[in-house]
């Protein structure tokens, strides 16, 4: 966010607390009153999610009540105005998220209103997913659940922010493609080393690659390449977690289909916050 204009409303207090899940970051933020002028830039994807019955603030001229969810895309110009403390969980997906159902336009605030019950279970996901990262749970325990984690907060957010008749329409295209892509990463967890190539995937399944990569879009939010990197990356970060005596980065990023390592390096620390370095050596220490 490029920020031309700060002014502070209050007496000044910040917190955050950050977790990644697959494809996502997932930051939980306490803001003192304020008001901010500038550029917000929502990358892929970002959705902010009140986390008070309290949230209060004039996004742009708007009134942004506590009952709703903000879904952001591209960049786009604000001017926002919290004249209390606010608690909102902002969740920044490394891909587009098109073709899901979502509202697509870009550069705007889509606001959408939320029932009490939809949005106590977005919000009971996102405080689950930060609370177990915070616990004494060991790095390849998190990394076992974080897909579920992920696949959990998915499912809350489509209930909330599918339109209404893109739900009707498309439930039975979406069912085709979630078996599609379990056939998918069937294939690719029994084949960690291999090269995935769209043409050779596609065949191995017994379909196109234009019908593969919707079938990923429409389930994942993302495309086939950042799916699957995803998952190896995930996939790498548990066996870097166990920390057995013969692992080593090399042999660990191999294992998983990464022959760059020093993309692979800028990858990982983009994602996780650390050089696969950092996780094997905690690992191996602990």
């Amino acid at each position: 966010m490029d920020i031309e204009r700060h002014a502070l409303l209050g007496p000044y207090f910040y917190g955050r607390a950050i977790t990644a899940l697959p494809g996502a970051l997932l930051m939980l933020e306490h803001t003192s009153p304020r008001a901010l002028s500038g550029m917000m830039n929502a990358m892929g994807c970002t959705v902010v999610v009140p986390m008070s019955n309290h949230t209060h603030a004039v996004f742009n001229g708007r009134t942004w009540s506590s009952s709703e969810i903000g879904l952001l895309r591209s960049e786009i110009l604000l001017d926002l105005h919290e004249p209390a403390p606010n608690a909102f969980a902002v969740i920044r997906f490394s891909s587009d998220m098109q073709n899901r159902g979502w509202e697509e336009e870009e550069g705007r605030l889509h606001l959408q209103a939320a029932s009490g019950e939809q949005l106590a279970r977005v919000q009971h996901v996102i405080r689950g997913a930060l609370a177990l990262s915070c616990t004494s749970m060991d790095h390849r325990q998190f990394a076992c659940v974080a897909e579920s984690l992920r696949d959990e907060l998915m499912d809350a957010l489509d209930h909330l922010l599918v339109i209404e008749r893109d739900r009707r329409s498309g439930q039975r295209a979406f069912e085709r493609h979630r078996k599609l892509v379990s056939k998918l990463d069937e294939f690719a967890h029994s084949h960690p080393e291999m090269p995935l190539y769209s043409e050779a995937l596609a065949k191995e399944l017994g379909t196109s690659v234009r019908t593969l990569q919707l079938a990923v879009q429409a389930v994942h939010g993302a495309s086939l390449h950042q799916h699957l990197r995803n998952k190896r990356l995930w996939s790498l970060r548990a066996q870097l977690a166990r920390g057995m005596p013969a692992t080593s980065v090399s042999s660990a990023a191999f294992a998983n289909g990464f022959s760059h390592l020093g993309e692979l390096s800028h990858l990982y620390k983009l994602t996780f916050g650390e050089l696969p370095s950092e996780t094997l050596l905690r690992s191996k220490s602990a």
